[in-house]
């Protein structure tokens, strides 16, 4: 059994590789001067692309930046000068929809990252990140080692750790500086 999650864990690997030579540096760029200049941040995904979203709270936190997670009970108001980041790998979700369309009407600014040029999500957006779901190698049975959107959601995680470390860079922040803001009640 190990050698099914070993390949799993090979082929996923190659994948995010793969992504990462791909991805567009232009768009990144764009979505990292809108952190930047952001007053407030909301991040926004349903289900595991929600938990994604949640990791990079987390870690925009921990650089001291106003952030939020959209369906938590201590949201302030959505103003002009914020930043939305939606997540979600069809670009469909209606509840990730709905909040963009919010964020649109009052608005604010909204970075998407999706596997889906052509989605509702992107349309709406100010700065799209797509990142590839699928293997470029069309033999695998991406159901038996990555199912269920997993390639997106692991992808996307990934990614937004990555613009984490961009965005320390950018901030002159290192290691000890997010450490200061780490969680003492956990």
């Amino acid at each position: 059994m190990s050698k099914i999650t070993k390949n799993s864990m090979k082929v996923i690997g190659k994948h995010l590789r793969e992504v990462g030579e791909e991805i567009d540096e232009e768009s990144i760029d764009k979505a990292v001067q809108e952190i930047i200049n952001a007053n407030k941040i909301f991040v926004v995904g349903a289900g595991r692309s929600g938990l994604a979203a949640k990791m990079f709270a987390m870690r925009l936190m921990h650089l001291g930046l106003n952030v939020y997670v959209v369906g938590e009970t201590i949201n302030p108001a959505l103003e002009k000068n914020d930043l939305v980041i939606a997540i979600t790998g069809s670009g469909e979700t209606s509840s990730t929809i709905e909040v963009s369309k919010t964020t649109k009407e009052f608005g604010a600014r909204l970075v998407s990252i999706t596997s889906s040029p052509n989605s509702t999500i992107s349309k709406l957006s100010d700065d799209s990140i797509i990142v590839r779901d699928e293997f470029s190698n069309k033999k695998l049975t991406q159901k038996e080692i990555a199912p269920l959107g997993t390639l997106f959601e692991l992808t996307a995680a990934v990614l937004m750790d990555s613009i984490i470390s961009e965005l320390m860079h950018v901030l002159e922040k290192d290691e000890e500086d997010l450490s200061n803001k780490h969680a003492t009640l956990e």
